[in-house]
């Protein structure tokens, strides 16, 4: 049962990638290129410390955000938006400060703590633009960013605070993001 939910929760969040990556290239959607940078850098990141810290197979939602990412910054390179603002410029700072921590302390557990607040952060710059362009963005490609992480997190069957903070997280931001 948890092998076939975990199919399901990698289905839907490769699946939710999909429809986003159409409307980019249909000019629908505009990403923003620090959000999509960063995304995919903090990703390979958060698979590093999940696998540091064992998270099981609460790392496929992560592994399937990350490929997801990468396909949309790809795009985003030559269709999105931004990159070089001054919010963008801050976001790359944090990142790699995270990044220093993590490598500095040698603490999985600190810097996922990290990775999820650089999220946040480069977050930001999708939720200011979504804010003021509420039709740059496809929310179908959210909502499964809310239904993955919550269906992994069901199927988890390790539940402790340091497993499930960042699918809970991933949850948490893409609700914020279709509210």
């Amino acid at each position: 049962m948890k092998e076939l939910l975990l199919v399901l929760v990698a289905a839907i969040s490769v699946g939710g990638f999909v429809p986003y990556a159409m409307d980019v290239i249909k000019g629908k959607a505009k990403p923003a290129r620090s959000t999509r940078l960063m995304f995919t850098f903090l990703l390979a990141i958060t698979i590093l410390q999940q696998l540091s810290i064992h998270s099981g197979f609460l790392i496929v939602v992560t592994a399937s955000e990350a490929v997801g990412a990468l396909v949309i910054l790809a795009l985003a390179i030559k269709r999105g938006v931004g990159g070089w603002a001054k919010l963008d410029i801050l976001c790359y700072c944090l990142l790699a400060v995270d990044v220093a921590v993590w490598l500095t302390t040698g603490s999985a557990f600190i810097a996922l703590h990290l990775s999820v607040l650089a999220d946040l952060i480069a977050f930001t710059p999708t939720l200011v633009k979504t804010w003021r362009h509420p039709k740059s963005e496809t929310p179908l490609f959210f909502v499964t960013g809310v239904v993955a992480p919550s269906l992994n997190i069901l199927g988890a069957g390790k539940f402790s605070y340091g497993v499930l903070l960042f699918p809970a997280y991933l949850a948490f931001i893409n609700l914020l993001e279709v509210l």
